[in-house]
């Protein structure tokens, strides 16, 4: 049993030493300060131990064991202010005034428990040997020096737990909980063994405390993004960049994102933290479009703020963990600009509709007629209201038809609708049937009727509808133009017939 406590002693002791080692590449990095400082005195811890079981001196062996009372509570105090900067808060100062105190308390206690005997009731030319350290009774403040140092310690443990229930969405934190819980254990099955269950001449305590640093730096100075982006003063750059961003573990979860972020939509830290990206991006849908790819079809987001999003994998150096960096580029003066351009070169600017560009393209690429439907469209007599009643009169009816159109079709999902030429439209309905077609176009011309003439839309509608389909579109069309000219001889001759009558009788010349 003795040997195998030796041998436990002797790996403790090396794996206090790793940390020293890894911490000094790094040590210029302030925030890493309170672990810094509790990796060195853990390893103090060590150098003392070393001593108090080698020297030959009783001098060396009663102090190095003494101090150990003093690194204890050292250890607790330097924990906590770890876990302070971990979660990211200060220390506040009265707090740190007074532990620093409670320390220099102790410290007096150790040196001077020879004569006293306040916390080993042992004096230095009583000890033989080192095991006199373990075998003697403890003193009279050894209980208020322990109950001080769990109370620090527990705390310490509590302001992490807090921390990490509201971080449970991130995967690497979940991580930290586990080996946290499992190293709080530890410590406390140790303690309670050594002083309740079996007298050893090793210290588990000092065992205990060596496996809780390097987990504490384990999971804080190695695994960690987060404090490890703090800790560098990557969070600083990025803070201070014209871009917005975004940065996720791995799984897509939200680990830091930027303040101009948060402020400019109202969002707030704890709701956005810890989240799945989908989940807050769909917070901001209301205002804010995100896209890979430029959309210029969707009328839909036309005022909201659009960000261009470009997204990178990236990692940390000597971390496993990877992560994801997703900047946000204002393009919405951009995306404003080439909706203008696509406006132009795709859609008509008297009616709004489609022009014969847009038309042209989606004509090339339907390579099947199949359930679709095509409507050829030509106002009767434009030119003749052109140049009799003004270009005004034109340009009304070319917009009442569209708007017609848009009416009459706004509740067919799939169709494109357009203006061609100077007085032809044309509407392309896709996965349709020729019953719907026929009622469209009824409603059509139903609501282009109006006993006034001057509010009245002389239109001819042909319909083409393959059931079976065929490979080509402008077959389709050109039945539709059929159908259209047909009842364009005959419709045509009626309106122009009523509109001269009209003329005459208002009275109005030509232009």
């Amino acid at each position: 049993m003795q040997i195998l406590l030796e041998v436990i002693l002797v790996l403790t002791a090396f794996i206090s030493l790793i940390p020293v080692i890894n911490m000094r590449k790094n040590r210029g990095d302030l925030k890493y300060s309170c672990l810094k400082v509790l990796i060195y005195s853990t390893f103090i811890w060590t150098i003392l131990i070393i001593l108090e079981r080698l020297s030959t001196h009783s001098f060396i062996i009663y102090y190095a064991g003494m101090l150990g009372y003093t690194l204890r509570l050292l250890f607790a105090v330097l924990m906590l202010c770890t876990i302070f900067q971990y979660v990211g808060k200060k220390v506040p100062k009265p707090m740190m005034m007074t532990l620093g105190f409670l320390v220099l308390i102790d410290l007096g206690l150790a040196l001077t428990n020879s004569s006293t005997g306040w916390l080993l009731e042992l004096s230095r030319t009583e000890l033989v040997s080192f095991n006199d350290l373990y075998t003697s009774n403890y003193g009279a403040l050894f209980v208020y020096h322990m109950v001080v140092s769990y109370i620090i310690a527990i705390s310490a443990i509590v302001l992490l737990f807090v921390f990490l229930g509201k971080q449970k969405g991130i995967r690497q934190y979940k991580e930290v909980t586990q080996m946290m819980a499992y190293s709080v254990i530890l410590v406390l099955l140790f303690n309670a063994l050594q002083l309740f269950v079996v007298e050893l001449n090793v210290n588990l305590t000092y065992i205990s405390l060596v496996i809780v640093a390097y987990v504490l730096y384990d999971v804080i100075f190695r695994k960690d993004m987060v404090f490890n982006l703090r800790a560098s003063g990557r969070s600083e750059i990025l803070a201070n960049m014209r871009e917005m961003y975004i940065l996720t573990d791995a799984d897509h979860k939200i680990i830091e994102i930027s303040p101009l972020l948060l402020e400019k939509y109202n969002l707030l830290f704890e709701d956005v933290i810890s989240q799945p990206f989908e989940k807050v991006a769909a917070l901001m849908a209301d205002k804010v479009t995100l896209y890979s790819e430029y959309n210029m079809n969707e009328d839909m987001y036309e005022d909201k703020d659009h960000y261009h999003l470009r997204e990178k994998e990236f990692k940390l150096k000597g971390m496993n963990e990877s992560g994801h960096m997703i900047l946000l580029y204002d393009e919405t003066q951009v995306y404003l600009l080439l909706r203008e351009l696509n406006q132009l070169s795709n859609y008509d600017s008297m009616t709004g509709l489609n022009n014969r560009n847009y038309i042209e393209n989606k004509l090339k690429m339907i390579k099947d007629t199949k359930h679709i439907g095509v409507l050829s469209l030509d106002l009767n007599c434009l030119k003749i209201n052109n140049d009799y009643l003004g270009h005004e009169r034109g340009d009304f009816l070319l917009k009442s038809l569209a708007d017609r159109l848009k009416m009459v079709f706004n509740d067919v999902p799939h169709k494109d609708i357009g203006r061609i030429g100077g007085d032809e439209f044309i509407v392309i309905v896709y996965e349709t049937n020729k019953e719907l077609l026929e009622q469209k176009q009824l409603e059509l011309l139903k609501a282009c009727e109006h006993p006034d003439i001057e509010q009245l839309i002389s239109v001819s509608v042909g319909m083409a509808y393959y059931r079976e389909g065929n490979s080509n579109i402008y077959n389709l069309i050109q039945h539709a133009d059929a159908q259209m000219y047909e009842m364009k001889s005959i419709a045509s001759k009626d309106y122009k017939t009523k509109l001269i009558e009209y003329i005459k009788l208002q009275d109005k010349y030509i232009r």
